[in-house]
């Protein structure tokens, strides 16, 4: 997402007339969640300052899409880690376990942008109250969509029950765009998460690579081999939005259903 996240941090990059962020904020709120953390880099201040002016937004009782935000967030306690380097998403977790303690906790990645009926991370959380284990979201991918996401989160699945499956493997994170095989559609797993302390125990006995960022790939393929990992398929339509062509697709996606609504 060069050139635009070396100015702005790419949480903040726009889909439509909301950040990233805003979008993954607006889905935790609507699911109820009780608490949130925010893991942001050092020269992310903007973010901080983004919702500081929700928060503002909030106390004066304007009607806006920021004021709104700001409420949700009034209603939550928020807490922060400052992630000293960008060294991956397994890192940024590692330091959250202070805080979420034994506790079940979602985890939501900004760029992956859901436009769903019920909100994604919601879904993704029935599949851990029925079967009792770690779950990830599934999506639908087109094989002409595949060039709209990285090449991550390729699965093989056994189906349990309705929409609900059990992940029998997953593949590396990979170079380039999902290379999901043959011209049907496929699951794809992606960035939303229903985990516990099991997940923490594979993310440190996996631990980072000897080069290059700690991904959280390595943990869950731990747990599929021990534990197990469950995962549903997400009702509604997404976008990997950290990835350029996926930016552009889920921009169009929305201006398209704009237009219908205004008709």
């Amino acid at each position: 997402m060069q050139p635009a996240a070396a100015v702005v941090p790419k949480a903040l990059l726009p889909v439509g007339t909301w950040p990233m962020l805003h979008w993954a904020l607006d889905e935790v709120i609507a699911a109820s969640i009780p608490g949130i953390i925010l893991v942001v880099g050092p020269e992310q201040q903007l973010i901080r300052e983004y919702l500081k002016g929700a928060l503002e937004a909030a106390r004066c009782s304007h009607d806006t899409d920021l004021a709104r935000l700001g409420r949700g967030l009034r209603d939550r306690e928020v807490r922060w880690i400052e992630q000293p380097e960008a060294v991956g998403v397994g890192d940024a977790l590692v330091q959250c376990r202070p805080l979420t303690g034994p506790d079940v906790f979602a985890v939501l990645l900004p760029d992956n942008w859901f436009h769903a009926p019920t909100p994604a991370i919601e879904q993704v959380a029935g599949a851990y109250s029925r079967t009792g284990l770690c779950s990830i979201g599934l999506t639908e991918v087109t094989a002409k969509e595949r060039s709209l996401f990285g090449n991550v989160g390729g699965v093989s699945l056994r189906r349990l029950d309705g929409d609900c499956y059990r992940v029998l493997t997953l593949q590396d994170k990979l170079p380039g765009t999902f290379a999901g095989e043959g011209a049907e559609s496929v699951l794809r797993g992606c960035a939303r998460y229903i985990v516990d302390e099991r997940f923490y125990e594979a993310l440190l006995a996996t631990g980072p690579p000897p080069q290059g960022e700690w991904d959280d790939v390595a943990a869950f393929q731990q747990l599929i081999d021990n534990a197990g990992l469950a995962a549903q398929r997400i009702d509604g339509r997404h976008y990997d939005v950290g990835h350029r062509r996926g930016y552009l697709a889920a921009a169009t996606y929305l201006g398209r259903c704009t237009t219908d609504d205004e008709r």
